[in-house]
């Protein structure tokens, strides 16, 4: 199965798994390099929570089915596309969610700049919307917690122009716990 999988050019896990990693290792590289302050260490253990919460939130149920929903298509191949259209969305989304960490614990609360926030913001929304995708694409439907968190994260965008980016990044993080067990007591 995983073979046919990569040979149609169809979802890449791996990539994914990738990304996280790559996310992580900035991360820490990042924190390691600056001055230790309160300020920079709650920068790293938001980065940190975040990471983890990608992680959760990728895996829950979509990702665990993956090969599954792959073997049981009629058309396996058809759903190569979307789902690979759905990780290259979130491995982008990672990407620019590593750039927001080296941001934040760089800049913990420093003046704010509005690209930091587009940056903060949107790769967690980037994550989310592919995250989405390959929900509808395994499951034929999107779960509303999906949805809502990205719009809570584009409401949220004009407030957090006017915070440090530590305080963004949390709020960040929230909006990620609360689709995480919002999930969790759904499966319930």
């Amino acid at each position: 199965m995983a073979r046919r999988r990569r040979a149609s050019g169809g979802p890449s896990p791996p990539a994914f798994i990738i990304a996280l990693g790559e996310l992580i290792t900035v991360t820490g590289l990042t924190f390691t390099r600056t001055e230790f302050t309160a300020d920079r260490a709650g920068a790293f253990a938001t980065s940190i929570l975040t990471s983890m919460l990608f992680w959760r939130i990728y895996v829950y149920r979509a990702g665990e089915v993956l090969d599954e929903a792959i073997a049981a298509a009629t058309d396996p191949v058809r759903l190569t596309r979307p789902m690979a259209l759905a990780h290259l969305t979130m491995v982008t989304g990672i990407v620019v969610s590593a750039v927001g960490n080296e941001l934040v614990i760089n800049h913990p609360l420093d003046h704010r700049h509005p690209a930091w926030v587009a940056v903060l913001l949107g790769g967690p929304a980037l994550f989310i919307l592919g995250r989405a995708r390959l929900q509808h694409t395994v499951f034929g439907r999107v779960s509303p917690n999906r949805p809502i968190a990205l719009l809570t994260l584009l409401v949220l965008s004009a407030p957090l122009l006017f915070v440090p980016p530590l305080l963004a990044a949390t709020a960040v993080a929230a909006v990620l716990a609360t689709v995480v067990l919002s999930g969790a007591r759904g499966r319930r």
